[in-house]
């Protein structure tokens, strides 16, 4: 299993859309800086990680999608589909090679974001000042840790099951816009708790403002956790099975 997330990562190394994809990521850094900058608006550490949030869950689905998508897609384009699935190890070896690694550089996409998102504020504010503190910064790393989490697990297994059943990354990139707007659609409504992207972003909120959160926390809490579980559950069994399954090989 090492050794195959090993060849995955090398594989990377050839691929540019890599430096695309961290872009795509740093898009709610570059455009908050931006309004914060020529709208003179407010520079604030809650206010921007407001606006860097909703960026972020509007559009790094988007980022997973194609990630996981050009992992999968990279062996029918290539055509190495067939030399890969015959290495001698299981289908399920093989699939989780992928998603594993488009989990760890999903996080760590997220990460630099936040890092970003940090130092942006430091600058905006002068002499590396973060308003409100580092121990604000620290809850706020908390709650867009767990964000990030769950959208980085939720929309790999989701996008594993489109590129399988697909095999073009266009149809996959296109989900990926269409499951970030529609994650978006569902956060402020108190039901919303059973789309995981909603339900993240409102975690992630409550560590900035506790009044953003489920007017009945109890009963969401649970059932947002509950529903992230299932899905994540239901999603990765459909794509391995999906995976494991194929029946056309492409020549």
């Amino acid at each position: 299993m090492g050794m195959l997330i090993k060849n995955e990562f090398y594989k990377l190394k050839r691929e540019w859309f890599m430096v695309f994809l961290l872009l795509l990521s740093l898009l709610p850094i570059i455009t908050g800086g931006a309004g914060a900058v020529f709208n003179d608006s407010t520079k604030s550490l809650a206010d921007l990680f407001f606006f860097m949030n909703n960026q972020f869950s509007m559009f790094f689905p988007m980022v997973i999608f194609i990630l996981i998508g050009s992992l999968f897609y990279q062996e029918y384009k290539n055509k190495t589909y067939i030399n890969w699935i015959t290495y001698g190890f299981s289908k399920k070896k093989l699939f989780l090679s992928k998603v594993a690694v488009s989990i760890v550089i999903g996080i760590g996409f997220a990460a630099v974001l936040f890092i970003a998102f940090g130092l942006l504020v430091m600058v905006l504010n002068g002499a590396g000042r973060l308003p409100g503190g580092i121990s604000l910064f620290l809850n706020l790393a908390i709650g867009f840790g767990i964000e990030a989490g769950v959208v980085v697990l939720i929309t790999t297994c989701l996008g594993a099951i489109v590129i399988n059943l697909s095999r073009n990354i266009i149809v996959t990139s296109v989900v990926g816009v269409i499951y970030g707007f529609a994650s978006c659609l569902f956060i402020g409504s108190e039901s919303g708790f059973i789309i995981p992207g909603s339900f993240a972003y409102r975690v992630s909120m409550f560590f900035s403002d506790k009044s953003t959160y489920y007017e009945a926390p109890v009963p969401a809490t649970i059932g947002g956790c509950i529903s992230v579980v299932l899905c994540l559950i239901v999603m990765f069994l459909v794509g391995l099975i999906v995976f494991s399954h194929k029946k056309k090989i492409e020549n």
